[in-house]
């Protein structure tokens, strides 16, 4: 039975399974940042947080570096580390920060806008050029964020122009990864990037940590392989798959945060938030789904 659906999986076209990596990374991703919610409820503050999570990730990764005798921690690209760690510290905390504050499924909407942020940033500074649909899908998207942060509105939450700056970050990164990349192993990429987070943050922390109830021991792991879930399966679906067919998939992600927002948190999105949902997936997918050849 297992061989069979591996044989039937290894059967699709590498779009097809890079989206079905992205789904995953997304469930995975709505997950984590349920955890870190739920962490954030037995006080914990936005560094510990990711302090937290960068310990839970070290640790689940130790012995694989064991294993490896530190083969995969070894890297030949120090500076693009550097660089990257900058925008993955700076993504880590603000939805850290934004997700304690705001319901699941708002802030994961705010952090999908890093697919809109990435079109200005490429042309800019890559030198990249883009058909007038995608500007207009940017501005599609923009309209759907405004939907849902209601500026000027008593609902307005300060939290969610953290959660815009983290999906900002996140896009930062995509434009390093573009063009300076990197042909390391993702175990290596994911290796310090949380030794950069646990570095920051635990100076920040004084490298120590409330002890959590023992009713949260069992989001310990939770934490830790949902982390590792987003990173893994984002990296496979690259590899196996053309980005701007995989990211498709990410629009699971405005489906799986109003479910577990609701199943964890009791949290219904209001009717606002489903209007901005809807632009917000018709600009993504002007930006990210235009056919070749259209791009000028």
């Amino acid at each position: 039975m297992i061989k069979s659906l591996a044989s039937a999986w290894s059967a699709l076209s590498g779009n097809t399974r890079g989206v079905g990596f992205v789904i995953l990374a997304m469930a995975s991703w709505a997950l984590m940042n349920a955890a870190t919610k739920a962490f954030g409820a037995y006080g914990y503050d936005a560094e510990q947080l990711v302090f937290l999570r960068a310990n839970i990730v070290l640790l689940m990764l130790l012995p694989v570096m064991l294993y490896s005798r530190g083969r995969l921690i070894v890297t030949r690209h120090p500076r693009l580390h550097l660089v990257r760690s900058v925008f993955i510290a700076t993504s880590s905390y603000c939805a850290a920060y934004a997700v304690t504050r705001l319901p699941l499924a708002e802030t994961n909407a705010y952090l999908m806008t890093a697919s809109l942020f990435m079109l200005p940033l490429g042309v800019f500074l890559l030198g990249e050029k883009a058909h007038w649909l995608r500007w207009a899908g940017v501005a599609v998207g923009f309209c759907g964020v405004l939907a849902i942060l209601r500026p000027g509105a008593a609902a307005f939450q300060p939290a969610a122009l953290v959660a815009l700056l983290c999906a900002l970050s996140e896009a930062g990164l995509g434009v390093v990864l573009k063009k300076m990349g990197s042909a390391e192993p993702s175990t290596t990429i994911v290796w310090w990037s949380y030794v950069t987070n646990w570095l920051v943050f635990g100076l920040l922390c004084g490298f120590s940590l409330p002890m959590p109830p023992a009713e949260a021991w069992p989001l310990l792991p939770v934490l830790g392989l949902t982390t590792l879930g987003v990173y893994f399966a984002y990296i496979q679906a690259y590899k196996v798959g053309d980005a701007s067919a995989v990211e498709a998939g990410s629009f699971s992600l405005l489906l799986f945060s109003p479910l577990v927002g609701w199943l964890w948190f009791a949290e219904v999105p209001e009717q606002a938030f489903w209007l901005g949902a809807g632009l917000l997936v018709a600009g993504i997918a002007l930006v990210i789904i235009e056919p070749k050849g259209r791009a000028a």
